[in-house]
This record gives C-alpha cells, structure tokens and sequence, in this order.
C-alpha cells in the first residue's frame, strides 16, 4: 500500500520481492507510505494491520476485536543499537514467548552464506537498517488461536515509513 505518489526504490525493491499488500492475504507483505515525521508510529502500524487483515477502520466489527486479541509492541530500537532486522525479529520473537525463528526465516527468503547460517536478503536490509530509519518497532500480531504473526515498521527522518507484516495460522 503507497498513499504517496511516489516510491522510493528501496521500498519498490522490496515490493516487488514480497508482493504488493493485498487485503485477506497471509504471508508476507510490505506497506510504504510517507507521514508526517512526527505522527503516531503505532497508529500507522495499526491501520495497515487492518487493512492485511481486512478490516475497514470504518468497520466496528467484532471480528477486529478478535484480530486485535495478541496486538502489543514488543520491541523498539534503541539509538545505541545497531540496525539488524534479522537480529531484532529473532529478540522479539524471544521476548514475546514465539518460537518464530524457522518460520521467519522460510518466510522471509533468508539467504544462507557459507558456513550454513542464515541472513536476511540484501534489500530487506537496505530498507530496515538504513542510518536514516529513525526509529523501528515490531508489533505481535494474531487472534491468539489460528492467526499469529509480526509486523515490524520503520520511519524514517524525512516521515517515510516501511513496514514488514507476515501473517501464518
């Protein structure tokens, strides 16, 4: 989803990799829009949850109350961490009690290097671990029976934000 006319190549990158977000999808997806650089970093995260899930914000439905049974940040960048969006999803999967991290990886098209272990892919780097993302938050996502997931967002100074979401049941 981009509500800004245009997107940069990262992001484009990105996109084209993962698949443009689609409504009652599951997977992986990713969001662009540019913000205000000031504006609610959860709020943007929420309503794009919304819309991967398929809930309009018009909607007071009940099942969004279901969809919004396991939503909690569980992680933030800190200024004196180093960007590593592979390390930072591995840590808040450990915090939040998920056994994630083969999922993440399969999900996510983490490359292997040569002694076996895995990294994410090159362009999911340059999009979360850019000096310019200001500030990084992942989110758990799920109904806490069928649905679980992660959504992971980054802003960067200029008001652009990124955002990872993966859905699995």
């Amino acid at each position: 989803m981009s509500l800004s006319p245009e997107i940069p190549q990262y992001a484009r990158d990105l996109m084209d990799f993962y698949s443009p977000p689609r409504q009652d999808a599951w997977g992986v997806t990713i969001f662009y829009e540019r913000v205000q650089p000031e504006a609610d970093l959860e709020a943007v995260a929420l309503r794009q949850y919304q819309y991967f899930v398929g809930e309009s914000s018009e909607e007071s439905s009940p099942s969004l109350i279901s969809w919004m049974r396991e939503w909690k940040l569980i992680y933030q960048r800190t200024p004196d961490l180093e960007p590593n969006i592979r390390l930072e999803l591995d840590a808040a999967t450990r915090v939040a009690g998920l056994d994630y991290d083969d999922r993440i990886a399969n999900m996510l098209d983490y490359d292997y290097d040569e002694t076996g272990q895995d990294r994410e892919p090159t362009i999911l780097a340059a999009g979360f671990n850019s000096p310019e993302v200001k500030d990084f938050q992942i989110y758990n996502l799920g109904d806490g029976e069928v649905m679980e997931g992660l959504l992971a967002i980054a802003r960067r100074r200029n008001g652009e934000t990124l955002t990872l979401a993966f859905l699995d049941d």
